[in-house]
């Protein structure tokens, strides 16, 4: 259906999220350089939702996540074992974790967040090589629980 997307530049999120807009969960990676190499949709049930679009954070070593939808959560790669701990002692957020005999190959932090579109964008811009990774992703989630309980939305 969308096969032609690989090999292409990568295109704008808005142009992205248009054409996915009848999935439930959609992933466009792309190389170092915006030509997209892997596309990634799933309707399956929400339980299993999260692990069908998202590959193997040592794959985010080599591609960039262009594009990231997932109707319930929001996720972002982390590839150090410390920042992992870290935030999955976060209430509601967890991990999927990843590893090569006993070797922490990298994983993927996941909150709840119902069509967290900016916030998922946002968590997408941190760079998962920065020490400071930890504290600017909890800082983003925090912001938009302010955002919402400001417009009168319940936490």
């Amino acid at each position: 259906m969308i096969s032609w997307l690989l090999g292409s530049k990568l295109p704008e999120w808005e142009y992205l999220r248009d054409l996915f807009q009848d999935v439930e969960n959609a992933a466009v990676y792309a190389s170092q350089e915006d030509v997209v190499e892997l596309v990634k949709m799933s309707d399956i049930d929400p339980l299993h939702s999260q692990v069908t679009v998202l590959i193997h954070p040592k794959n985010i070593e080599i591609m960039k996540v262009g594009y990231l939808k997932l109707r319930n959560y929001v996720a972002f790669p982390v590839m150090r074992l410390e920042d992992l701990r870290a935030m999955v002692s976060m209430k509601g957020w967890r991990a999927i974790e990843y590893y090569d005999s006993w070797e922490f190959q990298g994983g993927w932090i996941l909150y709840d967040c119902v069509g967290c579109e900016e916030e998922q964008r946002k968590q997408l811009k941190i760079d998962f090589r920065d020490r400071g990774a930890v504290e600017t992703h909890i800082r983003i989630w925090k912001m938009f629980r302010v955002k919402e309980h400001t417009h009168g939305k319940s936490l």
